[in-house]
């Protein structure tokens, strides 16, 4: 016989998905919807050995239960209800105790696409969600609105109440960012106040706060000593602004997620955050949907108030926004993405040209973040005059591609 101990580290090795229990803040450098999508399949190709594992024999079935609810991902409302009668159906001690299935439970992802939400569809959800007294990771992506709420935006409050009573002190990562269902910002400040060990927030956009609310009523920013990394968006900053100008309120950021879309864009609150908040920060990330001219400006201010930056992400709308003679701040990596796909070969003598003209005194590597450009910009190489080539070979950082490996390195093009 072999003893339970064995099978449940080989149950371990056989479900383990790297990364997906993983509540630092650390993130793919891909755009958020790229990096869910990957993540998304990872998850589900767990739960399929999971699944399949609990149904070999009864044994095997109750060994396995911990790692089938360790990390529980809801596809469709019907799931949700069978989800709420599996966990209401097991054995359930005073308190939260191993009895209770939830208790394995570290991560909830509800990813609703298709389906209708109704209003009780969110009762049915709290009650889950407080069955999961050790939850470390929520992510919500409702892009279906509910049927009788189609003028709402705004996740309930009893989802946030749950999530504040049932796994407050254990919360680490938030993630709401690409549902068009998220809490008001009143809401949000009560989720922040009652999760104190959280580290990673990605809501850039709150639901309007119900009723009328002069600044001066509203809720204020907690500090969040533990809170690493943060998404943002211009027109929503103010939401996360404290109302002492020079408050620090997050003391340990190091990565920033910044959307900028216009308009309107609140310049002076952005100014305030960076300098507010930025000084310790190492990883910036710029969603950038302006003119490319208006680039040097944000890159200014990084180095003026983020001293310890050492990597910088940029998402353009195409390669014609990097714009040639850039100044980066102090950083040695760079990585870039550029939002239009199957781009003209014009756009990538624009990418080549914004390179050569690149100033970047500590800069070791320009990452191109897919494929398809990295291919297409081989063949915009393979064509380009011999001067430009031999600018770019001369720059002091190397070209690489989606998987890190060289395509120009200082002195040699690899092609």
């Amino acid at each position: 016989m072999v003893p339970p101990e064995i099978w449940l580290k080989i149950f371990h090795f056989a479900t383990d998905a790297p990364g997906l229990l993983d509540c630092s803040a650390s993130q793919s450098d891909l755009p958020p919807a790229l990096a869910r999508e990957q993540e998304l399949k990872l998850l589900k190709d767990s739960l399929i050995t999971k699944r399949s594992l609990v149904l070999v024999c009864k044994a095997w079935g109750e060994l396995a239960t911990e790692f089938l609810y360790q990390s529980v991902l809801i596809t469709r409302v019907q799931a949700l209800f069978s989800l709420h009668e599996a966990l209401q159906g097991r054995p359930w001690a005073a308190g939260m105790s191993r009895t209770n299935s939830g208790w394995w439970t570290r991560r909830l992802d509800v990813v609703i696409e298709h389906d209708q939400y109704e209003t009780v569809d969110y009762e049915v959800l709290a009650d889950v969600i407080r069955c999961f007294s050790n939850l470390s990771i929520v992510t919500l992506s409702i892009s279906i609105l509910p049927f009788n709420d189609y003028w709402l935006r705004q996740l309930p409050m009893e989802i946030i109440v749950s999530l504040v009573e049932a796994c407050g002190p254990s919360l680490r990562v938030f993630d709401c960012a690409e549902s068009l269902l998220r809490p008001c910002r009143e809401d949000l400040m009560l989720l922040l106040a009652g999760s104190p060990n959280l580290r990673v927030l990605r809501c850039p956009i709150c639901s309007p706060t119900p009723g009328d609310r002069s600044p001066g009523s509203r809720l204020d920013v907690p500090v969040m000593a533990n809170l690493e990394s943060i998404s943002l968006m211009s027109v929503f900053l103010r939401d996360y602004l404290p109302r002492e100008k020079n408050k620090t309120h997050l003391p340990a950021l190091r990565q920033l997620t910044y959307g900028c879309i216009s308009p309107p864009f609140f310049a002076c609150a952005w100014k305030r955050f960076i300098k507010s908040s930025c000084s310790a920060v190492t990883c910036v990330t710029l969603d950038f949907s302006f003119q490319g001219d208006s680039l040097q400006r944000e890159l200014d201010l990084l180095s003026e108030c983020c001293p310890a930056l050492d990597k910088l992400v940029i998402y353009f709308r195409s390669w014609t926004e990097f714009t040639p003679h850039l100044a980066l701040p102090p950083v040695s990596q760079l990585r870039i993405y550029s939002k239009l796909e199957k781009a003209p070969a014009l756009h990538y003598c624009s990418l080549l040209r914004a390179l050569t003209t690149l100033t970047a005194s500590k800069l070791g590597s320009v990452r191109l973040l897919h494929a398809s450009a990295v291919e297409e910009f081989r063949h915009c190489l393979s064509s380009a005059p011999q001067n430009e080539l031999d600018r770019l070979v001369s720059k002091a950082f190397c070209v690489e591609d989606h998987e890190g490996r060289a395509i120009l390195l200082r002195g040699k093009y690899v092609g």
